[in-house]
């Protein structure tokens, strides 16, 4: 180790003597020497300069942060089922796809091998019996019928301020007040 210190410290020697020597010695030639001025940087162009000093510094430290991916450039999602799955699926109600494909995947199996299974086929039944039972109760609020007004009330509210409300009650007020009351 003391060798390689020596060596170095002549080395350095030779090269400080080196330039000595370059220094003493005077050109032949006048060198004319030009400043050039360098237009000034815009503040955009500074930014620019301190970001990529900054990235480069980041970089060689080994603390670059990778930037996630902007979502326009991935590419669609395709399909997670097979044919086959799609096929398995065709007579099944789109509520219940879902609790297949869950059964399937908990199960490790494949959805129509899924479907087959009895825990599956009881589970689809009672669910089409659920939809049936609360289509034909008409769970949902009814509407009441509106009752058709005849011509005479009619024509007592819009004389009392209120409006018809439809073009049917509209006609059978007019027809009310245009006919003679001979033929009413």
């Amino acid at each position: 180790m003391i060798q390689e210190n020596q060596k170095q410290e002549l080395e350095l020697e030779e090269t400080e003597e080196v330039q000595e020597e370059e220094e003493k010695v005077e050109p032949t030639e006048e060198v004319v020497e030009e400043k050039v001025e360098k237009p000034e940087l815009t503040l955009e162009q500074k930014r620019g300069i301190l970001k990529r000093q900054l990235t480069k510094v980041e970089k060689d430290l080994g603390i670059v942060e990778e930037k996630p991916k902007p979502k326009e450039d991935e590419p669609p999602k395709k399909s997670e089922y097979s044919l086959q799955d799609i096929r398995a699926l065709q007579d099944v109600h789109d509520d219940d796809v879902d609790e297949v494909v869950e059964f399937a995947k908990f199960k490790g199996i494949s959805i129509s091998e899924a479907k087959k299974s009895l825990t599956v086929q009881n589970l689809l039944n009672a669910k089409k019996e659920e939809r049936k039972t609360a289509e034909a109760t008409n769970v949902g609020g009814s509407r009441k019928g509106s009752s058709k007004s005849s011509a005479e009330e009619i024509h007592e509210k819009a004389m009392s301020g209120q409006v018809p409300e439809s073009d049917e009650e509209m006609k059978k007020m007019i027809e009310h007040r245009f006919t003679p009351k001979e033929l009413k």
